[in-house]
């Protein structure tokens, strides 16, 4: 267990947490028990984690000739046959050769933590370093394949939809812009001009100008409800526009087309916006 305790750096001003670790005793019962510190392959590490827990991993053979002594290890069949998260073979004869420690005066020691105690198991003796053997260097050889072939395989693949995917394209617009825009569809729609007969215009325009003498061209609109390009084909055959004051930018007619009396014309003179 850990506990901490706040400290306070006053130098640099910041604020750090620093864990304090407890007390622990530690028994020196099995300080005297000899080991060997046994260095494997990964495909081997693998492998015992993948070993039932009182399970037999493997068996370590002595063969003692005139050139001296040769210590082997054979990983049992079982766990060979076992297929492996990468899905690999593993080799099962292996040997093992005598390697060296740190240094002579220096000791290695292997600990067990308990929750309040310590254990001392022992110290290391003797150092095996775990080759492939000869005698499976196919099966080995099969493993390394497999691994640059894993390594080389990219991690993304394409894949192939054999059905119909309905894709929509993404929209721009906003839930409030649609909305919008839908309602001024709608207005529009409603208020759509349509084109009358000519003679009908005609007779509406006249009315409008025995009121007024001058009309604006938007007044014009609002007043036949007529599209404007169709309106623009009666006011260039009935009609002249002023371009100077006091009537800038306003239709009259012409004089052909003019009903009211002439002597009357300043009172009805008229501009409407």
């Amino acid at each position: 267990q850990h506990y901490f305790k706040h400290i306070n750096l006053r130098m640099s001003g910041i604020y750090v947490e620093q864990p304090e670790i407890k007390d622990k005793h530690v028994y020196t019962e099995r300080a005297g028990t000899g080991l060997w510190l046994v260095k494997v392959p990964k495909y081997v590490s693998d492998r015992l984690k993948m070993c039932d827990e009182g399970g037999q991993f493997g068996v370590i053979k002595t063969n003692r000739t005139a050139a001296g002594t040769k210590i082997s290890f054979d990983i049992d069949q079982n766990l060979c046959d076992k297929v492996s998260e990468d899905k690999s073979q593993c080799p099962s004869n292996h040997d093992m050769r005598l390697g060296t420690l740190a240094g002579p005066n220096r000791a290695l020691a292997v600990y067990s933590e308990g929750e309040e105690v310590i254990h001392m198991e022992g110290v290391i003796k003797t150092r095996f370093d775990v080759y492939q053997n000869q005698n499976s260097s196919r099966s080995y050889l099969s493993l390394k394949r497999f691994e640059a072939e894993r390594k080389a395989m990219p991690e993304r693949t394409i894949k192939f939809n054999t059905k119909t995917v309905n894709a929509f394209k993404p929209s721009n617009v906003s839930q409030k812009q649609l909305y919008t825009t839908k309602a001024q569809r709608e207005e529009k729609s409603a208020n759509k001009r349509i084109r009358l007969d000519r003679s009908t215009v005609e007779s509406m325009i006249l009315k409008a100008f025995k009121k007024n003498q001058y009309i604006s061209q938007k007044n014009l609109l609002s007043i036949t409800g007529q599209p404007e390009n169709y309106l623009k084909e009666f006011l260039g055959e009935m009609c002249v526009y002023n371009n100077k004051a006091p009537h800038k930018n306003t239709w009259e007619l012409k004089p052909e087309y003019r009903h009211y009396d002439q002597t009357t014309e300043a009172s009805k003179d008229m501009e409407t916006d």
